[in-house]
């Protein structure tokens, strides 16, 4: 078998495998390019060129160069929070003028006039164009020049300023994923030495899983940037957040797997009285049969993240690559690199106190006998607790806020936040609606279009049409009632907005852009995407479980398990988020990244305890028997990996970020619902309750009787 040949191969010349992919390592990190170089938060860059924003952001760089890039808005306001006097109103016009003057490279302009003050005379906005898109390099370097000069200009006046906008959004943005970084990567590590140095009461096992799994992350990062480079693509802002946990969890999860069954071949060995150096044999044993497992769970879980090439969402494809290449790399890592190591660590691996001794009275015994004995009880209570979660995923409603996502002392939050105590809170980001004529354009033949959308509800106001310099185009901003990014708003654009403006200028083109639009795109584009990702993925999956477990119902079983899983995992985050902690909406990213995570990585548990299910099976057991057998050997394995798993994702909880907060909880929960009551009950229970037919058309040895009263078999 492949499996068996692997692993002798690797055991029999360790260090020439680990020489291997220290060579291969040090190549990639140091050649690879920086992933940071491609990584963008900007949604618009995600979105096909044939969506109405995207060809309103052409006809924008086209006819308005200086106005289509990246803008902020530079709020000034007393620190008292009194109303500026008029020295006060002329101070801030005269910020203008001194920024413009400063000529801050990647700023086009710095304007400011009577119509930048607010009606109620607290606050000045003043309008800042950048150069370049949200995310550019020269961008991201002009906003924090503008705040500071912005400072220092203010310096003894007693006004303060704040620059918000999509420009300064992005740098916000960024500031808080690389801080996420940080924190998630550190309460991984802790998590990780804590959590195996507990369960294997060994220090060198606490730490060799964080030292690998270190240096595959700086491989699977220099790869994905790679790939990226030669094919010409950029990355969700989020990617490398999520990188990390996958890394570190599934990573951990496969490094756990082996260790459970190397640790109980070495028991068995020392059960049967060997005194020879039965490491080695141990180890390819174990690689052998968990790498079957570790290969199908690793292939599913790449199976699932491919679906997402299917999309049309650049930040969905995108995230594809980086989290296909990081499962590969840690499936070829626990197939080589591991055992090797574990070769060359021989005995100490175990140090101080040694692979231990197996118990027959463990709490997954009791439960192993018990689901034996009553499959059915289990079989409903879970399912009743599933499907009880499951009912509250019907109140899910997405946000598109990404600012709102972002931590309260966030400064282009706090901007925003002064920003819209004395302006519509729409002036942060206005609709971009662009005219384009195929001669010139008749000023007055856009009377009706403004008149049309004043007229519109949820509209503050219009401003007067802005003609392009050869007079074929024109671009009339419009200011939101509401908050930009919120769904009212997007719904405002996407029905009313949309209809009011075109067809409202006869003979000529008329478009509708700005980032409430681009949103409302990303919206409909990702309802698309969504209808077409799950199924694949779906499908994918139930075939690959059906060629490993060579059966018809046992996948089927296992694919319904995991689809009632997810609908729970979605429940209980709506409870949460929306009915407890009452966030105005959940990241409109989170159900299909959350599919993609806890319909793969809770198919990882359903393979090794089907696995292990099918085996005993296949050795003679009666189906109860085979349920107890499993339950009570993999069981442990499957909590302890999902426990290191869980919470490894609820680190994402702590970087202070609500999409990742979400992302981190809800597939925590997903996790610890598969590995602690769908995997190690559910289903053994199904498959105690089926019997023969779960296993169709697999046929087993003849049947071993073990009556239910024997403590349960530890098979050869």
């Amino acid at each position: 078998m492949m499996f068996a040949y692997i692993a002798r191969t690797v055991v029999a010349h360790p260090w020439r495998v680990i020489a291997a992919w220290v060579v291969a390592a040090i190549a990639v990190i140091l050649f690879a390019p920086s992933l940071d170089d491609y990584t963008t938060g900007n949604q618009q860059t995600f979105l096909p060129s044939s969506f109405e924003s995207s060809e309103a952001q052409a006809v924008g760089n086209q006819y308005f160069p200086s106005l289509s890039g990246a803008t902020g808005s530079l709020v000034v306001v007393r620190a008292d929070d009194a109303p500026l006097s008029p020295t006060d109103q002329q101070t801030a016009l005269n910020l203008a003028t001194a920024l413009q003057n400063s000529a801050i490279p990647g700023v086009l302009s710095v304007q400011g006039s009577p119509t930048s003050l607010s009606a109620d005379g607290k606050a000045a906005a003043l309008q800042v164009v950048f150069d370049g898109q949200p995310g550019d390099d020269q961008v991201n370097a002009a906003v924090p020049v503008v705040r500071n000069d912005a400072e220092q200009q203010l310096d003894g006046t007693g006004l303060v300023s704040g620059l918000t906008g999509n420009a300064a959004i992005q740098v916000d943005t960024t500031a808080a994923y690389d801080n996420a970084d940080k924190v998630i990567t550190i309460a991984t590590v802790i998590v990780i030495l804590t959590l195996l140095g507990l369960i294997f009461r060994s220090p060198v096992i606490a730490v060799l899983p964080v030292l690998v799994i270190g240096v595959v992350l700086s491989v699977v990062t220099g790869l994905t940037a790679v790939l990226a480079d030669l094919f010409d693509f950029q990355v969700s802002t989020s990617l490398q957040s999520i990188l990390v946990v996958v890394l570190f969890g599934v990573g951990t999860d496969y490094i756990v797997f082996l260790l459970f069954r190397y640790r109980e071949r070495l028991r068995q060995q020392a059960a049967a009285g060997s005194t020879a150096d039965t490491h080695r044999e141990a180890l390819v044993f174990s690689t052998d049969v968990v790498g079957r497992v570790v290969a199908s769970s690793a292939l599913t879980v790449i199976v699932a993240f491919a679906a997402l090439l299917l999309a049309k969402l650049g930040s969905l494809t995108t995230l594809a690559p980086g989290l296909i290449v990081a499962v590969a790399a840690m499936l070829v890592t626990a197939l080589t690199l591991i055992p090797a190591v574990f070769t060359v660590l021989g005995r100490h691996l175990f140090w101080p106190l040694g692979p231990g001794h197996d118990s027959p009275h463990t709490p997954f015994a009791s439960i192993g006998a018990a689901i034996g004995r009553r499959p059915a009880v289990f079989a409903v209570v879970i399912g009743v607790v599933l499907i009880a979660l499951a009912s509250f995923a019907s109140g899910y409603k997405s946000t598109y806020n990404t600012l709102g996502e972002l931590p309260a002392n966030t400064p282009s939050q706090q901007a925003f936040d002064t920003l819209g105590k004395s302006f519509p809170a729409g002036a942060l980001s206005p609709t971009q609606v662009y005219v384009v004529a195929p001669g010139p354009l008749d000023p007055a033949s856009l009377t009706p279009l403004v008149t049309t959308l004043t007229q519109v509800p949820g509209v503050s106001s219009v401003a007067p049409p802005r003609p392009s310099q050869d007079g074929r185009a024109a671009l009339v901003n419009v200011i939101l009632a509401d908050d930009p990014y919120s769904n009212e708003s997007l719904d405002l654009v996407e029905g009313p907005i949309r209809d009011a403006a075109h067809g409202a200028v006869p003979g000529s083109e008329v478009v509708v852009g700005g980032q409430t639009s681009t949103f409302v795109d990303v919206r409909a584009q990702l309802a698309a995407d969504t209808r077409r990702v799950f199924p694949v993925a779906a499908v994918a999956i139930a075939l690959i479980l059906a060629l490993l477990l060579l059966a018809v119902l046992a996948p089927l079983n296992l694919l319904v398990c995991v689809a009632l899983t997810f609908v729970a995992t979605l429940g209980a985050v709506v409870l949460l988020f929306l009915h407890g902690l009452g966030y105005d909406g959940i990241d409109f990213s989170i159900p299909i990244v959350l599919y993609l995570f806890v319909v793969a990585i809770g198919t990882d548990y359903n393979i090794l305890l089907a696995s292990r299910l099918r085996e005993e099976f296949r050795n003679g057991y009666a189906p109860r028997d085979a349920a107890r057998i499993a339950v009570a050997n993999d069981a442990p394995t499957v909590a302890a990996a999902g426990l290191i798993l869980a919470l490894t994702f609820a680190s994402l909880t702590l970087t202070g970020l609500a999409n990742l907060a979400e992302l981190g909880f809800g597939v925590a929960i997903g996790v610890a619902l598969a590995a602690f009551a769908m995997a190690p009950m559910l289903v053994p229970s199904l498959s105690a309750l089926e019997r023969r037919a779960f296993w169709w058309p697999s046929r087993q040895k003849s049947s071993v009787d073990t009556g239910d009263d024997r403590e349960p078999a530890v098979p050869r």
